[in-house]
């Protein structure tokens, strides 16, 4: 596999830091640096908006369900998955693989990880705290977002994968299609 696409692997991992940047900017646009330290250095945690999680939604996740959505999110938003991984781990992967592969594209999602800090369950739907953070450092704590049951497995709702690409500025037409980003009923 080429070092470009291992990279890609961590693109999800890219959304956070670029968001983070994003959100800083004064022309609200995605700026690309070189450096590996957050473009941002507000210690304000940045949340996705409208994001309906609660902590009263939902009832506390078992330990097996949240081992596995704390491993579909590390998956998905850690630097050292493959893309395959990334993508597996995210509802609906397929439709967000040339997405991925951008984000991957970037030095800044060489060190990024999530960790999974809640998980509260409703039938095939959990609400997720998560936080996102880059050498060791949280750029993005106590996010809000949402992991659905898809046969059987648990994965990051691509609701909240376009959450953080909307908050970035490029989210792709994937996440204009509600047959792609709804959640289970």
């Amino acid at each position: 596999m080429s070092e470009s696409l291992r990279r890609a692997a961590g693109g999800a991992a890219l959304v956070a830091t670029l968001l983070v940047a994003g959100c800083s900017s004064s022309g609200g646009g995605v700026h690309k640096s070189s450096s590996s330290t957050p473009a941002s250095s507000s210690s304000t945690p940045v949340t996705t908006p409208s994001s309906p999680v609660s902590s009263a939604s939902g009832t506390p996740a078992d330990p097996a369900t949240r081992k596995a959505v704390a491993d579909a999110y590390a998956a998905f938003f850690g630097y050292k998955s493959t893309l395959a991984q990334s993508q597996a781990a995210l509802q609906h992967g397929a439709s967000f693989h040339q997405t991925l592969v951008e984000q991957g594209k970037s030095s800044l999602a060489d060190k990024s990880t999530a960790t999974v800090n809640s998980v509260r369950v409703a039938g095939d739907i959990a609400y997720v705290a998560f936080t996102i953070s880059e050498n060791g450092q949280p750029l993005l704590a106590n996010t809000p977002g949402y992991a659905v049951r898809e046969n059987g497995t648990w994965k990051v709702a691509a609701k909240t994968f376009c959450a953080l690409l909307t908050l970035q500025g490029s989210a792709p037409a994937a996440c204009s299609d509600p047959s792609i980003t709804a959640l289970p009923h």
